[in-house]
């Protein structure tokens, strides 16, 4: 009887889930990651910026960027080190550009 009484849980969870309206962004186009480093020769924002009415052409509406924080030195295995692990959340790596030319690319 258990089990019956937590299927049933799980199957009426799992409704409700999938009548859920998801965020119009998420129903159409495509989301493209960018990694800012990778991306150009430079590693720029503004080298990247140059790059937006390419992928727009290509039908990207969702630019999903790999984190543009300054990256930590703590624990650094190698010489680049990890973008996730973030050493300030409030500016922008110094390698991208400034935080104006993050804005400027937004």
């Amino acid at each position: 009887m258990k089990k019956i009484i937590l299927l049933a849980t799980v199957f009426f969870a799992v409704q409700s889930f999938a009548q859920q309206k998801h965020p119009s962004f998420m129903q159409q186009g495509n989301i493209y990651e960018v990694n800012i480093r990778q991306y150009t020769p430079e590693g720029t924002f503004n080298a990247f910026a140059k790059h937006i009415p390419r992928l727009k052409k290509m039908g990207v509406q969702t630019l999903w960027l790999m984190p543009i924080q300054p990256i930590s030195n703590f624990g650094r295995k190698g010489t680049l080190g990890s973008y996730y692990a973030v050493a300030d959340y409030t500016s922008v790596n110094p390698e991208f550009g400034t935080m104006n030319d993050f804005n400027k690319l937004i």
